[in-house]
């Protein structure tokens, strides 16, 4: 009966959530949040199946946090952190691991969410008229939701990174979105949120379009600000000397308990080109690695289509894209490097890319919407 009252809540609240977000920016697309809401719901149930036949840590953070009665003993950096988040409806509200699983994953859904509002309002040339345009099956595509429907980081991290996100496209109205997202972040992954920042500050640094001189020296020493102030508190939390954090003994000792794990591929004796070929587009049909590497593979192989088609549009057209843009691309490349550093297998891999994949989308649409301008320019001066 519980977890009946809590899909019900859930349902209630993202009625009001839809309803508030297609008016505020005039997106006739309610009924593909619904579709999109639909597939996460399906996806969770789909991988409370995959936990019934594979280790999975949501049994551990569940268990753990409910062994501990002082809440903010659970308050640090890292995995425990989780358990802060997760402690009100496991010692509170008394609520069970299903019911748990299924409000984190209703995290990991507004995280999704909050980047297709983020493309819709940053990209012009998006049909928005129903939402089932180019973006809209994007944003379809099963791993992101997969992975991001559990009681665990995956989750609180798409969350974290679509309000800092949001926050950003807008920053000069949405300080307090920035605010809250880089709060998550920083508390799951530190090290993730001084990546996002150096992201954003050479990306504003190197573009003089789209942004007035107040705000780009405004965000540049914000971001200055921002970067020594996280790299002492990562190199303290991640055991290191060095912002080279890859070199923490926390991170390898990590990575190397997860490359033990039955994932098939181990990246810790691979180069970096091939991490993070590994770490972005694996498995692939080659893999080999069951059902599910079978159907993933389908999406990584236009996962690697995507990429190329924005390398290839990315040096057409870079002098023309604003720092938001270039932004996007630098935080996609700095969290990828880092995560796909401290992956210790492909398994691991799989899970947490879905944190940054959601900036290829973007960038990939936003690519093609480039090429449909320029293409509809030569139409338009083209002489009859």
């Amino acid at each position: 009966m519980e977890i009946v009252l809590v899909i019900l809540l859930i349902l209630l609240f993202n009625a009001f959530f839809i309803k508030s977000f297609a008016g505020t920016f005039r997106i006739n697309s309610a009924n593909y949040l619904w579709v999109l809401f639909a597939l996460h719901f399906v996806l969770t149930i789909a991988y409370l199946l995959y936990t019934l036949n594979a280790r999975s840590d949501s049994f551990g953070y569940y268990n753990k946090t409910a062994s501990v009665e002082d809440w903010f003993s659970l308050f640090e950096n890292g995995t425990k952190f989780v358990g802060f988040v997760a402690w009100p409806f496991i010692n509170g509200l008394n609520l069970s691991y299903l019911s748990v699983m299924i409000i984190f994953s209703y995290l990991g859904y507004i995280g999704i969410v909050l980047f297709y509002i983020i493309g819709i309002e940053n990209i012009s040339s998006i049909n928005n008229n129903s939402g089932f345009g180019l973006i809209g099956y994007l944003f379809l595509l099963p791993n992101l939701h997969f992975w991001t429907s559990s009681l665990g980081k995956g989750s609180l991290m798409i969350f974290g990174i679509g309000l800092f996100t949001f926050g950003l496209s807008r920053f000069n109205k949405r300080v307090v979105y920035i605010i809250i997202g880089a709060s998550i972040i920083y508390m799951v992954r530190s090290h993730i949120l001084l990546a996002i920042i150096l992201g954003i500050g050479i990306g504003v640094f190197l573009t003089n379009i789209g942004i007035k001189a107040f705000y780009k020296w405004l965000i540049s020493i914000s971001t200055v600000i921002a970067f020594v102030f996280l790299s002492g508190s990562v190199l303290k939390i991640t055991d290191t000397d060095s912002l080279d954090i890859t070199s923490s003994s926390i991170l390898i000792h990590r990575a190397t308990e997860l490359s033990h794990a039955n994932s098939g591929v181990d990246l810790q004796n691979y180069n970096l080109f091939f991490k993070l070929f590994t770490f972005w587009f694996r498995p692939l049909f080659f893999d080999g690695l069951g059902l599910l590497g079978f159907i993933t593979s389908f999406e990584n192989a236009f996962c690697l289509f995507m990429f190329f088609y924005l390398m290839l549009r990315l040096f057409k057209n870079w002098l023309n894209w604003n720092g938001l843009f270039r932004s996007w691309f630098f935080i996609f490349l700095f969290g990828s490097l880092i995560l796909s550093q401290v992956s210790g297998n492909l398994g691991i891999a799989m899970r947490q890319k879905t944190q940054f994949m959601p900036f290829l989308f973007l960038l990939y649409i936003k690519a093609r919407s480039d090429k449909n301008e320029i293409n509809s320019r030569k139409l338009m001066t083209k002489p009859r």
